[in-house]
């Protein structure tokens, strides 16, 4: 049997895969929302005397961040292997809208609002064109359901090849996901995305008392 082609190591990647992209992605969002307050940018370290020094919850999360995700990524693709909500398929939608939220909110407060309300807008169409990629490929249910079962076996669905995100159309001999596979897939998100979110709110909390 090939590494990590079992039920177990699946439900596994899954999990760990969306509670560290949530834990990292929300320390992220949180440390764009604190630098948006700051006036958009902050220093930390050097020589030289800082006007506006980061909060510690952002010195940490900002870099750590983007390689958490990136890491997150990693187990999804190598150790979940198509089983649950799809990783590979959500991070960049996920991250790039959310990160435009925080560019529109500073510019609705009245900050920088030119450059903020533009790049909040790009990045907000740059989250949303993957997903009109998906719906028009006829995608959507396997980026939700996953492309394969705990067993390994793929799930048929009718739609255009994407590759890219590990979402090619299958044959007619794979099976239709069932009420149970929907129930499993989704579950195991709520709780691993839902944790890794609660740990990254306590995590920056604590940083920021810390500072």
């Amino acid at each position: 049997m090939p590494r990590f082609d079992s039920p177990g190591w699946r439900i596994a990647g899954s999990v760990v895969s969306w509670a560290a992209f949530a834990f990292f992605f929300l320390g992220l969002f949180q440390s764009a929302g604190v630098v948006m307050g700051l006036g958009g940018y902050c220093a930390s370290g050097g020589p030289y005397v800082i006007e506006t020094e980061c909060p510690e919850a952002v010195i940490v999360f900002a870099p750590l961040g983007v390689f958490g995700m990136f890491f997150a990524a990693g187990v999804a693709f190598a150790v979940a292997r198509g089983f649950g909500v799809s990783l590979i398929a959500w991070a960049w939608p996920i991250l790039f809208v959310g990160l435009g939220i925080q560019f529109l909110a500073s510019a609705a407060s009245g900050e920088s609002v030119i450059s903020n309300l533009s790049i909040g807008l790009l990045f907000v169409a740059m989250g949303v064109a993957p997903v009109v990629v998906f719906v028009r490929a006829k995608a959507i249910v396997p980026t939700l359901v996953g492309s394969r079962g705990l067993s390994g076996d793929r799930f048929a669905y009718d739609g255009t090849p994407r590759p890219s995100v590990g979402l090619t159309p299958t044959e007619g001999s794979e099976v239709a996901p069932s009420a149970r596979d929907w129930a499993t897939s989704l579950g195991l998100w709520v709780v691993a995305a839902g944790g890794g979110a609660w740990l990254s709110l306590l995590a920056f909390a604590a940083l920021s008392s810390a500072g």
